[in-house]
Order: structure tokens, then C-alpha cells, then sequence
């Protein structure tokens, strides 16, 4: 059965077409406004739900939503921007997955638009079975889905046979993979909170756990059952059955790869070296050939998801590839609505329309990089930079002294830090544990702006063989108040060595993590540790402080014995914060 939803989705923010009898709106394209190109002409919204063949006969299941005018299905020929996704095609938070879930791509059906959404090769509706849940696009028969669902969309008579994608987190890192594939009717991509290179993604600067990689948000003792459970049929009087036949099929689903502490860590469940198979960086030629438009975009209020953007962008280049950083944690573009009027679907539309409508709108003309600036001047929050990082930047050094930054090396010093617990990886968030070494520059006589990637330079010393060091930067008001987001780094210090990086990854410390480059801390022996934080940006306020906060954990479970770990400053083994200074404006 077909369902029939008169009424638009919720109006896009932003933007703005004439209404009826009014002369044509002066045409305007730039990041968060879009006007004179695009009218909503359709009024209402067909669903239909139904199977689709992959090459090797697996059934998966597709919701697709065509626009309508005045009750009548659309007859013209139009393009289609589908998601892949493990975390259900009909709902989510409570509502329609193609409303709710980040990208928000129900609102584009009315500016001409098909939008299809697909069931993950053996989870909820679709037959097969899944291995690594969210990530499982990149194994076995389910590596060419994406490339089967896109084509077949494609070549349906409702499509124009130009296709794109949307979606945040793994359903952003699934339109990576379908671009890895190279499918001919994928033109464009908006991959949100992605990953590039998925080991610092999944085990950020080598601090890994010894526990079996586990999906984010777990649903439940059961996951496939609690999964099957909300699973949504397709149409037809044999949906039930279909379903029910489905689910039979995940009892053989594999749920997590493993345990997997290095780089080139085999799975023995999948059988791969998963970081490496994963991990679109593998596959940077095959991007590079795909000729899609790629438009990444990442929040600054989130961890690990956070770096996947800026390197897919500094890969691909301007003339692919766009680069879209707003406030707020993971994949919340509603609450950057909400925050700052900036409106992603606005970028959505207008990317679309360049890359599968052919619309001459200058999105690919402008600056390539939009990106959001904690405490800027009202209306110079949202900035623009044609590339990443920015080419003002100064890299600027502040030493550590006694409990100070400084912007010159003093004498030489040690400051002695028991270890705390170990730092807890909250899905996309890193929380920092209390205590620690605080070191604040003075107050600053100026405003100072942070934009890009700050590199920690640290002399380290240990007894115990091992230690993860968490770097996080805070903003201090004279009342003392500190404030920060997600602007920390961190790096197992058995990962210290660094090696040339296999892909352009911005002139910052790279290290393979592999099995045979770690290496123990010599016993009491300072060692060089240098590694990047997540790149932010931010104006440090006059009169206000900078403060690095470094914290220590003993991966190896020595905390209980009286261990610690030694910070060396000043002289032969001056550590140092490096950090991207913008100059005033």
C-alpha cells in the first residue's frame, strides 16, 4: 500500500522564493541563504516500501518518497538522494527517519526531489546478515550494496538517473563507502560527521580499549532482537511474512569485529585487517576517480567524529569537495538552527541543485570552506576560507612553565602527576577525568583566535611502562569560570613513533599504530610525545586565560602502585603547546 501524505515537510529555513503573483526574488546563493533558484512546487509527499535485489539475490528493504502536487504522484523525471543506513529506515527519535534523522532530507521532496532510505544488509527489514553492525558496508557481499541500490534507483522511470546521498555519523561514513565503489549514478554526497582514516576514529591517538569494539549507544542485551523488534515491513499483504522471513535471516549477524588495539589488528570474526578495510583513506584513489561532489560537514562539539571532514576535504581538493563546521555536538544541525539561524538543509538543497540538477547556483565558485567561530563579533560567527587550514595562521609556540604558559622557553623543570582513571569515550565524546597538570597563560591583553589543529610537543618520563596522555584546552574568565567543548587530543605514548603519513594529512604528527612500531617507555628516560588535537576554533577574550590541562592514565593497571607520570619543561626538553594563532582581523 502506497501512502499519500498531503502537506509539505516543515518550510527550510532560509530559504526564500517569491509567493504567488509576486515578481521573481533577486537571485541569491551563498552559504546559509538561497534564493530565486528553487521553489517548493510540490505539496505533498508518497511513500511506498518495498524490496530491492542485490547482485548476489539478498532482498533489502527501501522506503521511497515521491513528491506530489494536489494529490497526483509527480510524472517528471526526477533526481533521487537516498541514505544507507543501520539504524532503521522508517523511525527515529520518536518520528519518521526521513524527517528526523540529521540532513533532514524529507524537506527537500517538495523542491523536486525523490528521497529513498535503506535497511543495512541484514538488520531490520532487510534479508542477509550484517557483520560489524554499523560499519558493516564494508564486508563481504555488503561492500557492492551501495553500489546496487544507487544504480537501481537510477534506472527507475520516476528518476532523472542522477543520485545522491545524505546523513550523519556511520550513515555519513556508508556514502563514503558507496563513493569507494564508484557507482556511475552517484554525482554528489553530503557525508556528516564521518570518518577518513576509521582507526583514530575508532581508537583516537591509540588509546584503545581492551574490551571488543562495540557499536555507539548500545540498544540492548539482545541488539537484534531489540532491533527486529521495531523493524518496519514493506508494503503488501506478504510484508509480515517477508519480515518475519528477514529476521530469520540475522540470526547469523557478527556484532562487533573484535578487539582491536592496532591499526593493522586482524578481526578474526570478519577476517580483516578492519581499521584498513574501513577506512575510506584505504580507498582515496577510487575517490578521487569517482568524480563525486563531496560536501563534508562535522560539529565542533564532538570527538573523534570530528577530524574525518578536514582530511576527506584536504584529499579530495576544492574542485570535489566542500567543507561545512558548525557549533553544537554530534550531527545536531537543529540545535545550530536553533543557535544561530543557520540552516543546513539551505546547503543541502544548494548543493544538490549544482551537482544533480545542473542548477549554475555558484556553490562549487564560492570559498570552499564555512565554518563556525566560537565568540566572534555578532554576524561574524559564520566565516569563510577557500582553504583549510587557513592561510593566516601563525603557528605559535607557548612553553610550558610552573604551572604557565609562556611565549618563551624557561628554565628547566619537572612536574610530577599521579594517574587518574582512565579517560571515558562516550560514543562521540571524550570526558576528561579530574585532576591533573594545569598550565594558564596570563591574562590575555588581547583577543586571541585559535582556528585550526594545535599540536602538544611533550617530554614525558614514566615508570610504568606505558601511559595515555589527554591534552584539553579551556577558556578561564577572570572570575575563574572555565569553559571549553570538545578541543582536546590525546595519544598513547607506546604509539610515540612517527612515520610519514600515507595521504595529505595537513603537515600534522602522523604515527601508523601498528603492532611492531609500539614500543614500552623506557623506565624513567624522557621520550618525545608530539600529537595534534582536534581541530577548533575559537577567540580567546581579553583579560581571559588559556589553559592546557594535561591528565594520565596507566593503560598497563599500575595505578595502585604508587606510579606516576613526569612532565619535563624548560632547557633541552622544552614541552610546548603549538598553537594556530590567527591574526587580528
Amino acid at each position: 500500500m502506497r501512502a499519500l501524505i498531503i502537506g509539505a515537510s516543515l518550510a527550510v529555513g532560509l530559504v526564500m522564493g517569491p509567493g504567488p503573483g509576486l515578481a521573481q526574488a533577486a537571485k541569491v546563493s551563498q552559504p546559509g541563504r538561497y534564493q530565486g533558484y528553487a521553489e517548493p512546487t510540490y505539496d505533498g509527499v508518497e511513500r511506498s516500501a518495498f524490496y530491492v535485489p542485490m547482485r548476489d539475490g539478498t532482498r533489502l528493504a527501501v522506503d521511497l518518497f515521491r513528491p506530489a502536487r494536489d494529490g497526483v504522484v509527480a510524472a517528471e523525471q526526477l533526481p533521487v538522494i537516498w541514505m544507507h543506513t543501520p539504524y532503521n529506515r522508517r523511525t527515529y527519535a520518536g518520528g519518521a527517519t526521513v524527517d528526523r534523522y540529521p540532513g533532514y532530507a524529507g524537506q527537500l521532496v517538495k523542491y523536486g526531489y525523490n528521497v529513498a532510505i535503506a535497511d543495512f544488509r541484514g538488520l531490520y527489514a532487510s534479508f542477509g546478515t550484517n557483520q560489524a553492525y554499523n560499519r558493516g558496508e564494508w564486508v563481504n557481499a555488503a561492500q557492492m550494496d551501495a553500489y546496487d541500490i544507487t544504480e537501481w534507483l537510477a534506472a527507475q522511470p520516476w528518476s532523472s538517473g542522477k543520485v545522491g546521498m545524505w546523513g550523519c555519523s556511520a550513515t555519513g561514513g556508508s556514502q563514503m563507502q558507496a563513493a569507494t565503489t564508484r557507482p556511475p549514478s552517484l554525482k554528489a554526497i553530503i557525508p556528516m560527521s564521518a570518518e577518513f582514516d576509521a582507526y583514530p576514529f575508532g581508537v583516537l591517538g591509540g588509546v584503545a580499549s581492551s574490551r571488543p569494539i562495540a557499536a555507539p549507544n548500545p540498544i540492548g542485551a539482545d541488539p537484534n532482537a531489540d532491533r527486529d523488534r521495531t523493524a518496519a515491513p514493506v508494503d503488501g499483504p506478504e510484508g509480515e511474512a517477508l519480515l518475519a522471513q528477514a529476521i530469520a535471516e540475522h540470526a547469523g549477524n557478527v556484532e562487533s569485529p573484535g578487539v582491536l588495539p592496532f591499526r593493522d589488528s586482524r578481526s578474526e570474526p570478519l577476517g580483516e585487517t578492519w581499521w584498513v578495510k574501513s577506512s575510506p583513506s584505504t580507498y582515496l584513489a577510487e575517490l578521487k576517480a569517482s568524480g563525486v561532489g563531496v560536501y563534508a560537514v562535522a560539529n565542533w562539539d564532538e570527538a573523534g567524529t570530528r577530524h574525518g571532514s578536514f582530511f576527506t576535504f584536504a584529499n579530495l581538493g576544492g574542485d570535489q569537495a566542500k567543507l561545512l563546521v558548525g557549533p553544537a555536538t554530534h550531527c545536531a544541525w537543529s540545535a545550530v538552527r536553533e543557535q544561530t539561524g543557520f540552516e543546513l538543509v539551505t546547503e543541502e538543497l544548494r548543493f544538490f541543485d549544482h551537482w544533480l540538477k545542473g542548477v549554475e547556483n555558484g556553490v562549487m565558485d564560492e570559498p570552499a570552506v564555512t565554518y563556525f567561530t566560537y565568540n566572534a563579533p555578532d554576524g561574524e560567527q559564520w566565516r569563510t576560507a577557500a582553504t583549510w587550514p587557513l592561510e593566516s595562521e601563525v603557528r605559535t609556540p607557548f612553553y610550558l612553565a610552573e604551572a604557565a604558559l609562556t611565549q618563551a622557553p624557561g628554565a628547566a623543570g619537572v612536574d610530577r602527576s599521579g594517574f587518574s582513571a582512565p579517560v571515558t569515550r562516550i560514543s562521540t565524546t571524550i570526558a576528561a577525568p579530574e585532576g591533573g597538570l594545569a598550565y594558564d597563560t596570563a591574562p590575555l591583553s588581547a583577543d586571541l583566535e585559535v582556528t585550526g589543529h594545535p599540536v602538544v610537543q611533550l617530554w614525558l618520563a614514566t615508570e610504568a611502562g606505558d601511559v595515555d596522555v589527554l591534552a584539553r584546552l579551556e577558556d578561564v574568565a577572570p572570575d575563574g569560570r572555565a569553559r571549553s567543548y570538545q578541543m582536546v587530543g590525546q595519544l598513547r605514548a607506546s604509539h610515540r613513533r612517527l612515520a610519514q603519513a600515507p595521504y595529505d594529512h595537513l603537515g600534522l604528527p602522523w604515527r601508523t599504530f601498528a603492532a611492531a612500531d609500539a614500543a614500552p617507555m623506557p623506565v624513567g628516560e624522557a621520550q618525545e610525545l608530539v600529537f595534534d588535537m582536534l581541530p577548533m576554533s575559537y577567540i580567546f577574550k581579553a583579560g581571559h586565560r588559556v589553559r592546557l590541562t594535561l591528565s594520565f592514565s596507566d593503560p598497563l593497571g599500575h595505578q595502585a602502585e604508587g606510579l606516576s607520570a613526569v612532565v619535563r619543561r624548560g632547557g633541552d626538553t622544552a614541552s610546548a603547546l603549538i598553537l594556530p594563532v590567527i591574526p587580528a582581523r
